[in-house]
């Protein structure tokens, strides 16, 4: 009788280990099993990151592959361009188109911040000392980065060209980070003017 009712009393406690286990989970030194609520929200975090990755792949990507291929087909467009330009050019015309531009320093901020917020992108513009280079700092998603070296590059007022250009992951996937400098930049303050 007495085992019989040891029995029944080990069955008890096991049963409500396990149900103690499940609600609660588990911990043991560096083993942990995870309570029952717990894995339903990890599944549920992973069928959300698995559908925001579906969604990605579908929609976004291909889109950000598309514009690419158009800014690349432009790109080159432009380059043909500029080399059957240069093949036929004169002298007169190659020394025109080398000489250094003058800018206004408040027209470089309208149009460098205009493309840096119609582009989602943070600059950081630092002149060289004595020479006319400007050196940028620039930080936003890859596509945007892109986007507005394009437009800096494509905007007949600025005339630049843009050199070694450097790309790089930033703090978290969807931030990227470029460095590059503009040369042939003689910059203007308002006080030189008068």
């Amino acid at each position: 009788m007495i085992k019989k009712l040891l029995l029944v009393v080990l069955c008890g406690l096991l049963i409500y280990g396990i149900y103690t286990a499940v609600q609660n989970g588990i911990v043991l030194g560096s083993l942990e099993i995870p309570s029952y609520h717990a894995l339903v929200e990890g599944n549920a975090t992973v069928d959300e990151k698995i559908e925001e990755l579906e969604k990605l792949n579908s929609s976004t990507y291909p889109d950000n592959e598309r514009r690419l291929q158009s800014v690349k087909s432009e790109f080159s467009k432009r380059k043909k361009e500029y080399d059957d330009l240069a093949l036929t050019a004169s002298a007169e015309e190659i020394a025109e188109a080398n000489k250094k531009e003058q800018y206004m320093l408040d027209f470089l901020w309208m149009k460098i911040g205009t493309y840096a917020n119609s582009n989602n992108v943070k600059i950081k513009i630092e002149p060289e000392t004595n020479t006319p280079v400007l050196d940028f700092d620039v930080s936003g998603q890859y596509i945007s980065i892109v986007n507005f070296i394009y437009d800096l590059e494509n905007d007949a007022e600025l005339a630049f060209r843009v050199n070694n250009i450097v790309m790089q992951g930033g703090s978290s996937d969807s931030v990227t980070k470029a460095t590059f400098f503009v040369t042939g930049v003689n910059i203007i303050t308002t006080a030189e003017t008068d």
